[in-house]
């Protein structure tokens, strides 16, 4: 092949270093995914952490429903 084609080729398609891999996407999605997944391992150690460095607080004492009177008709 002459130069004056070769040179046009790379003009139009590019390098081979310029263009994306193959696959690429999927790279950026794992990636993603791989860093969403320790964020969240991190933040529920951090929960878990301080939690355990809380004492249990007693639960505050519910009041009871009043009970529904029942009517009872004359017999």
């Amino acid at each position: 092949m002459n130069e004056k084609v070769l040179a046009r080729a790379e003009r139009v398609f590019g390098a081979p270093a310029d263009r994306h891999e193959k696959g690429s996407a999927m790279t950026l999605i794992r990636q993603d995914a791989d860093a969403t997944r320790e964020k969240s391992a991190k933040l529920k150690a951090m929960r878990l952490a301080r939690e355990a460095e809380e004492p249990d607080a007693p639960a505050a004492p519910t009041r009871a429903a009043p009970k529904k009177k029942v009517k009872r008709g004359r017999t």
